[in-house]
């Protein structure tokens, strides 16, 4: 059975937002400093661009378009909290919106009639997660150990809370485009 719209939407935002993790994380390699820092961020660059070419794979595979206008989460992201401009800040939005991609993944993963060629990439993207750390030892962890308890913490509230808001809207934009109704 071949992917409805709305879940080749879904593989070219989840592409796109891939695709956007990596330039960012990209752009840091090129403007932070600190070598175990810029290890990580390189490494995280290079797991991003790799699950954006995954998806592309896949959307190309399945004869799908891949749309490079579709947006992506970190816009919404934006839309509702700013761009961080303390590093902090953007390391904790990082590990939010890892969570949150993941969440969206293992969704669709239990999601029922998902195309065989897509339960395989997101299967395959989320190992690569599980193998470079979850939880209290990933390198993102460690970096934000390194700045104050109250910092962090204040830096979650607020990224958290915009979580909220973000993950309501991305539901209801795909609901809107794609009504119930008339999937197929």
């Amino acid at each position: 059975m071949p992917p409805t719209d709305r879940e080749m939407w879904l593989l070219n935002f989840f592409r796109n937002s891939e695709l956007h993790g990596a330039l960012l994380m990209g752009r840091l390699a090129r403007s932070l400093s600190g070598t175990e820092l810029l290890t990580n961020i390189t490494r995280h660059c290079a797991t991003e661009a790799h699950h954006a070419a995954l998806l592309t794979e896949v959307i190309a595979d399945l004869g799908g378009e891949v749309d490079p206008k579709t947006g992506t989460i970190q816009e919404h992201y934006s839309r509702e909290g700013g761009v961080p401009k303390a590093l902090v800040d953007l390391l904790v939005l990082s590990e939010v919106l890892e969570n949150r991609v993941l969440s969206a993944y293992r969704e669709q993963l239990n999601s029922a009639g998902l195309h065989p060629k897509v339960r395989v990439v997101l299967e395959e993207i989320l190992r690569e997660e599980e193998e470079h750390g979850a939880g209290e030892n990933t390198w993102l962890e460690q970096t934000l150990r390194k700045y104050s308890a109250a910092e962090v913490a204040d830096s979650r509230r607020r990224w958290s809370e915009i979580d909220r808001m973000v993950a309501s809207q991305i539901y209801s934009q795909l609901d809107s485009l794609f009504p119930v109704e008339t999937q197929s």
